[in-house]
């Protein structure tokens, strides 16, 4: 069963990932405040802006079009830096199937 959908779907539910920096709502959508002309991803560390200058954009092609420019900080406009632990998975997968021994145990996998 997958599980329930929990992406912000609300201007209030964006703002309070924005407030709360949540990265798991990156690439979801983009805030930008009018006040300064810059837009951010929700987990940017820059300082939280006043709830009344911000606008959300599902993209950042949306934010620009708009007249806002990137964050510098956070680089919203950029494809996310990548999980340095999905290097790590690719690393083990290539590595299992080079080796021709079959599907390896869970025990094996944890040496």
């Amino acid at each position: 069963m997958a599980a329930p959908d929990t992406r912000p779907v609300t201007d209030d539910a964006r703002w309070q990932a924005v407030l709360a920096r949540d990265g798991r709502c990156d690439g979801l959508f983009v805030y930008a405040v009018g006040s300064t002309g810059v837009f951010c991803r929700p987990s940017c560390p820059s300082r939280r802006p006043r709830r009344d200058n911000v606008v959300f954009f599902p993209v950042a092609e949306a934010a620009v079009a708009a007249g806002f420019r990137p964050c510098r900080r956070c680089r919203p406009d950029e494809a996310p830096a990548p999980d340095a632990r999905i290097n790590l998975v690719r690393t083990v997968c290539r590595v299992i199937a080079e080796r021709d021994e079959g599907i390896p145990t869970l025990a094996a996998l944890g040496r």
